[in-house]
């Protein structure tokens, strides 16, 4: 039995139904799982928000109506922000040299976000803030208004309650999908069209043209931030798993930081993560009810992106790469960050032991979520991913 026949307990017209009946009931509520969220399609251009609503084939619901309607009066806006950033900038970015990044690689739920904001503190890196990632096509005019602001945001993230702001640290796959490129991260706005976009998982899968469009627009963006930051970058994305050829071919310096954690956290968590995510951000709203069609995109969603990973790993020269476990992470983190420091000759880690400190002093409060699954869930796990078990040296 596949995949899809195991996991697929929606079919399409239960998923209308559900949908429509429920707007019977109250056509302007918006159906959420964990905390509200502003959009962050209000950093798109015009011309990117088109293709991002034609992508899903207009399927609105009206109680996102409102949400939408600003989102299409900002966008223009965005666009002229955009050309006069380049008559500013854009001679200068073109001819800026992009020092080797640090790219931290992992599923979602394994640590990435824990790494990136502990290299992030260390004065020598420059990383992409959440202001960077939400405009990406204007930040270098307009952060300088607005990057350090809260307005519109949350103190916390709906996904697991980490504080975050403007000026934090953001993975920069958002910024990809507000550029309009390719990216798994469309499926937020539209989420039951998700299989159509898993070809960004392992990039392999795009043509020539696709494949030159999606190079050239996140180098691009990679320069603007390096042109703002002046510092070398520490950029994280849990999609560049996935991605290591590509990001070798356009860095072959780059460095590499893998992180790993059990698989069942890995998956109750990645479950809620994605619901919190799809029901904030979805111009489709509210999800289908049963979790069949969530379950089944993050098991293949996990395939494809290990099977990318696993296949291009050797392409890392030796020294550039480390292969890390959350939980040692954890566990012992000064010891475990030193070491990283050491292996991939990020210089001298006594200069980032200070800032280390403050943040793990300020979240020593912190606690983590506690997920329960099904037993029917650990036995799909087992199932599935019983090669990473085994790989990465958890109990099965």
């Amino acid at each position: 039995m596949t995949i899809t026949q195991e996991q697929d307990a929606v079919g399409s017209d239960r998923a209308e139904r559900t949908k429509f009946d429920w707007l019977r009931l109250n056509p302007f509520r918006i159906e959420r799982s964990g905390g509200a969220a502003p959009y962050i399609w209000h950093g798109m251009r015009f011309g990117a928000w088109l293709k991002l609503m034609a992508a899903g084939n207009f399927d609105i619901t009206f109680n996102c109506l409102p949400r939408i309607l600003g989102v299409t009066a900002v966008t223009p806006v965005n666009s002229l922000c955009h050309y006069a950033s380049e008559a500013i900038y854009g001679r200068r970015v073109a001819d800026t040299e992009v020092e080797a990044p640090v790219f931290i690689l992992g599923h979602w739920r394994t640590g990435t976000t824990l790494m990136h904001e502990l290299l992030s503190g260390d004065p020598r890196f420059g990383f992409p803030t959440t202001f960077e990632c939400m405009f990406p096509s204007s930040f270098m005019l307009l952060e300088r208004f607005f990057g350090r602001s809260r307005l519109f945001l949350p103190d916390t993230r709906p996904s697991d309650a980490m504080s975050f702001a403007f000026d934090s640290p953001q993975e920069e796959e958002f910024a990809l999908a507000n550029l309009g490129l390719g990216t798994i991260y469309r499926s937020l706005a539209f989420p039951l069209q998700a299989d159509d976009n898993l070809r960004y998982v392992d990039l392999a899968e795009l043509s020539d043209d696709e494949r030159r469009e999606w190079e050239q627009g996140f180098s691009d963006f990679v320069k603007r931030l390096q042109f703002v930051h002046a510092k070398r970058l520490v950029l994280k994305s849990p999609l560049h798993t996935g991605r290591v050829s590509t990001l070798l071919k356009l860095y072959p310096d780059a460095r590499f930081i893998h992180l790993t954690r059990n698989p069942f956290e890995v998956f109750s968590s990645t479950m809620l993560t994605w619901k919190a995510m799809a029901s904030g951000q979805g111009l489709n709203n509210p999800l289908p009810e049963d979790d069949g069609w969530l379950r089944r995109h993050v098991f293949e969603c996990f395939d494809r992106m290990y099977a990318a990973y696993e296949r291009d790993r050797p392409l890392i020269p030796d020294g550039r790469l480390v292969e890390i476990r959350y939980e040692d992470l954890i566990g012992g983190t000064k010891a475990v960050l030193a070491d990283v420091y050491d292996r991939l000759e990020l210089g001298d880690f006594a200069e980032a032991e200070p800032a280390v400190d403050a943040y793990l002093a300020d979240k020593k409060g912190y606690r983590r979520n506690v997920h329960e699954l099904a037993s029917e869930e650990r036995v799909m796990i087992r199932k599935h991913w019983r090669w990473y078990f085994e790989r990465y040296g958890y109990a099965f």
